[in-house]
């Protein structure tokens, strides 16, 4: 069996649905998400309703706290995360959902356990982990996999026997802006591989306008500087 993970679609329901599609298209039978769904980018319920669509199981991230009130949303980082704004837009089935969604979740898949997080493991929704930091911490982990999204750049690293995977953002790339990024996990192998594919990042900032900060419209511009990770789909 097949299981797809995604992260960060911070309402960029394109993103999402390219790689909800390239998951579909790799014959994932269910589907995570390890949260931001809101934020930056102004299109929340689209891509609310496209996990409820695809029963989506949900985790929450730093900035569902944010909107919801759980986190504090500083008043300068606002004009970029445009938090106040989509819980103004967000319709009231959505954020009764969102309300729902756990910060953690540990799952068994096929004898295999995995432990999902949108930060870290010590900080399930404020935390970031990099390939390149030290991922010593997580060798003592009760689990095989660790699963996680916010840095909005992908890797699978070993830590130990545990492996660490970040499944990059659906909405939002920090590598190369017009490329989502998502996980599918093979139960049979027990294996880990990146997926990206492209989306039209372009029409989005021209589509969005004013709605969004000119530092999120640049990140969406952004240019790939080395070598992409993942493989990459045609949807």
């Amino acid at each position: 069996m097949k299981i797809g993970f995604v992260s960060d679609a911070h309402g960029n329901p394109l993103g999402l649905a390219r790689c909800l599609a390239a998951l579909d298209k790799e014959g994932a039978a269910r589907r995570y998400f390890l949260g931001d769904a809101v934020g930056y980018l102004p299109e929340a319920n689209e891509v609310l309703s496209l996990l409820d669509s695809c029963q989506a199981i949900c985790i929450r991230g730093n900035h569902e706290a944010m909107l919801l009130g759980e986190l504090p949303l500083p008043e300068d980082r606002d004009r970029v995360y445009r938090l106040a704004e989509a819980r103004a837009r967000l319709l009231p089935k959505w954020r009764s959902w969102i309300e729902t969604w756990p910060v953690r979740l540990e799952i068994e898949l096929d004898g295999a356990r995995l432990l999902l997080v949108h930060g870290s493991p010590s900080d399930p929704l404020q935390g970031y982990v990099y390939p390149d930091g030290d991922l010593s911490a997580f060798r003592e982990l009760p689990c095989e996999f660790l699963l996680m999204g916010q840095t909005h750049r992908p890797f699978v690293a070993s830590a130990g026997a545990v492996e660490v995977v970040n499944v990059g953002s659906s909405g939002l790339p920090r590598d190369v802006g017009h490329v989502a990024s998502c996980a599918i996990y093979d139960t049979a192998s027990r294996g880990f591989e990146i997926l990206r594919v492209e989306f039209d990042a372009a029409s989005l900032v021209a589509r969005w306008g004013d709605l969004i900060d000119v530092a999120t419209a640049a990140c969406l511009r952004r240019p790939a500087a080395g070598a992409l990770v993942g493989r990459t789909i045609d949807v």
